[in-house]
């Protein structure tokens, strides 16, 4: 075998080995760790949570979340039985917030002295509501956890409802779904309790002074 063949094997072996020397130092480094995969150091790190929807509603209505503070300061009405009993549910844009019973409007306008309230105002809706329940609460001895009972009083009156003239009717079905609401909205609320804080500061109070 000639010299120039001698040069030629080794060259050949060289360039045989040297993928395997490449793959070998690839293996010694460490792979980058991605976030969220299993193993990570960041697979803990908490992904942001969505906010539930009645948060979100509060946050983006001022003049709600301002009413549901006040009625639960002045007349201790809990902001989700206030939002179950809101027509229509969660207080929506509506024409009328609340469908009062009889002359019982007439009668919150008198003992308030607000003329101007009107239903398809939220603030007055939900006044009228910790109004309503407050009285109802004290003439029939109700706890503001029994949501179905003050529905009912509230749609019917404190009379028709002592008088039990709403069992076995669509209207004891509809008080069920409004006290199922209520939990739902207090449980959701549970994870933005400052929104409904009674001595909570809003500037939305400021601007209604104007």
């Amino acid at each position: 075998m000639n010299s120039s063949s001698t040069m030629v094997l080794p060259i050949k072996r060289l360039a045989l080995l040297a993928p395997v020397a490449w793959l070998a130092g690839c293996a010694s480094i460490t792979p980058p760790v991605l976030p969220g995969w299993a193993g990570g150091s960041e697979t803990t790190a908490a992904v942001e949570e969505t906010a539930p929807a009645t948060c979100t509603l509060l946050e983006g209505q001022a003049p709600l979340r301002v009413a549901l503070q006040d009625a639960r300061g002045k007349w201790g009405l809990e902001p989700a039985v206030a939002l179950a009993l809101l027509e229509p549910p969660l207080g929506g844009n509506h024409k009328r917030h609340v469908l009062p019973f009889g002359n019982n409007w007439d009668e919150y306008r008198i003992a308030q002295s607000n003329w101007s309230a009107t239903t398809d105002d939220i603030e007055d809706a939900v006044d009228f509501l910790g109004w309503g329940v407050a009285r109802n609460r004290q003439m029939l001895q109700l706890d503001i956890q029994q949501v179905d009972a003050l529905y009912l009083a509230y749609r019917l009156g404190p009379g028709a409802y002592s008088q039990g003239i709403h069992k076995g009717i669509w209207i004891e079905k509809e008080a069920e779904r409004v006290a199922v609401r209520a939990k739902l909205y207090n449980a959701e609320l549970q994870r933005c309790p400052e929104l409904v804080d009674s001595s909570r500061w809003e500037w939305q109070r400021l601007w209604g002074w104007w």
